[in-house]
């Protein structure tokens, strides 16, 4: 029974990996739009024609002379040896091979083992990739102390997650969550309104999204979150509920391994590539507050990124 049981569950992923593919090969593309398009990067003309932020992000990566690599990308090998400092990002180039997965997925010996393999390699964001880069050079120089360090990533790692959202939230409800179940995209769209209200409110609402996801990299204590972002941000609370709450989804795994080990692993190096890429900043260098309940400068900082991509 357990055998068939596990056998119904790989053909009911089956089925839904290929009807995901289907639905996002099936979004209609604009040729205007063609030579931004990265040859075999797989939805890259869907995303490019639906999201204006998924095409703002791809011309701020080239303004700075950003340039990619087709060359087959584990997430592994993604998390441990792709430079964040350096300007060139890898990607898989599996855009034909997954149309003719797609077409073809019966005449596959093990379709289930096919669409693993494929799925292995297909776990990369541009998106997400490119907006480290372009974010590095919007924020003023980083501090020296690996704790000041720490708190500098966070912040940029906040901004660039708080960008995912903004796509998932262009993308829609309808469309975002079969473009992230293909890892083309980290994060859906978000089921509150914010993002159909005013200028002004979308962009308050994003205040909250950059703090708490700041916090909840910081490890924060779930509980006492939405505490103090409503003391941050006041006279919001409707709006920071529903942030906080978006925060939260964040993978665990995540924030308690994966983002801990990478700055205990490279805190040393990344410090070093941001002087250097800093080195003309005029700036000086930044120092987030030891008490996050201080913030106040960190969302004139996040508005200047914003200003960029919106």
């Amino acid at each position: 029974m357990a055998k068939k049981d596990k056998k119904n569950l790989g053909n009911t992923d089956l089925r839904n990996f290929l009807k995901d593919l289907s639905l996002a090969f099936a979004v209609k593309t604009e040729k205007k739009y063609s030579d931004l398009v990265l040859a075999e990067y797989p939805f890259d003309h869907e995303l490019l024609t639906l999201s204006p932020i998924y095409r703002e992000s791809r011309k701020l990566y080239l303004s700075i002379d950003g340039t990619f690599a087709p060359r087959v990308c584990s997430t592994m090998r993604s998390l441990s040896a792709q430079d964040l400092f350096k300007d060139q990002i890898d990607y898989s180039p599996l855009l034909s091979e997954l149309l003719w997965f797609k077409d073809h997925s019966n005449e596959v010996v093990d379709p289930a083992a096919m669409m693993k393999s494929l799925s292995s390699y297909n776990e990369i964001s541009l998106f997400h990739e490119q907006n480290h880069r372009i974010v590095w050079r919007l924020l003023p120089p980083a501090p020296q102390e690996q704790r000041d360090f720490c708190r500098y990533l966070n912040f940029a790692e906040s901004i660039v997650v708080t960008l995912d959202l903004i796509l998932g939230d262009e993308l829609g409800p309808k469309v975002s969550p079969v473009f992230e179940r293909m890892k083309a995209i980290y994060r859906p769209g978000g089921e509150d309104k914010w993002f159909h209200q005013s200028k002004k409110e979308y962009r308050q609402y994003l205040h909250a999204l950059v703090y708490s996801t700041y916090l909840v990299l910081e490890l924060a204590h779930h509980d006492d979150i939405l505490k103090a972002v409503d003391y941050v941000l006041p006279n919001q609370k409707k709006i920071n509920k529903d942030a906080v709450q978006r925060a939260l989804e964040l993978s665990e795994l995540f924030t308690l391994n994966t983002n801990q080990q990478w700055q205990q692993r490279f805190w040393k190096q990344a410090q070093s590539r941001l002087a250097l890429l800093h080195k003309a900043h005029p700036e000086d260098a930044w120092y987030l507050p030891e008490d996050p309940l201080d913030f106040e400068e960190e969302f004139v900082i996040a508005n200047r990124v914003f200003d960029y991509f919106l």
